[in-house]
């Protein structure tokens, strides 16, 4: 009688290679071994574990489950299956987020991944720049984050000096100028008889 596994091809059968190798292209049902079938095939599939289920550890599509897949998997933040570090989703299946050295576009001015507040981007992803009350080194002497000008540190992130045309505390006078015959001292003083000039 003809059955299946005998090694002849007969009605009913989609193949038989007349063994039990459930690794072959053909099972030892006479049905041609396929993705979703249950069964590994090897060398053809990585894994097969008989259903549609994109979250578990075996894709639809026979091939294990991995970040890059575009599937979010337990463990993932997210998924979308590119290699986009500047969109909302990394390479590394994380949210993008301030602080990750990624920059996003549209979003981040900057992203250098370190807390230093003291180099060109801060830790909120924004670009240094005078007046945001962090010096940034090698560029300002001093960033006191205000608009005063009567303090230690201008606006522009200059030491307060005398001479800069700014009255600072201790000043009785700062016209900015060099001239001694005027007013005001090039020494902040304000000009007396019996200053020399």
């Amino acid at each position: 009688m003809p059955r299946c596994g005998d090694g002849i091809l007969q009605q009913g059968e989609a193949c038989d290679d007349g063994n039990q190798d459930f690794n072959d292209a053909c099972l030892p049902t006479c049905e041609v071994a396929r993705c979703g079938d249950g069964v590994v095939q090897t060398g053809v599939e990585a894994c097969d574990d008989g259903n549609d289920d994109d979250t578990d550890g075996c894709l639809s599509t026979c091939v294990l489950a991995s970040c890059g897949d575009g599937v979010v998997q337990e463990g993932e933040e997210c998924d979308d299956g590119n290699d986009d570090d500047t969109d909302d989703c990394l390479s590394t299946c994380l949210n993008a987020r301030c602080g990750d050295g990624f920059t996003q576009a549209g979003v981040e001015a900057c992203d250098d991944g370190n807390a230093d507040e003291t180099d060109a981007c801060l830790s909120t992803c924004v670009a240094a720049s005078c007046g945001d009350g962090h010096v940034q080194a090698g560029v300002e002497a001093c960033d006191d984050g205000n608009a005063d000008e009567t303090d230690d540190c201008l606006s522009t992130c200059v030491a307060a000096s005398c001479g800069d045309g700014h009255v600072q505390a201790g000043d009785k006078g700062d016209d900015a100028n060099g001239d001694n015959t005027d007013d005001c001292l090039d020494t902040c003083k304000t000009a007396t008889c019996g200053d020399g000039f």
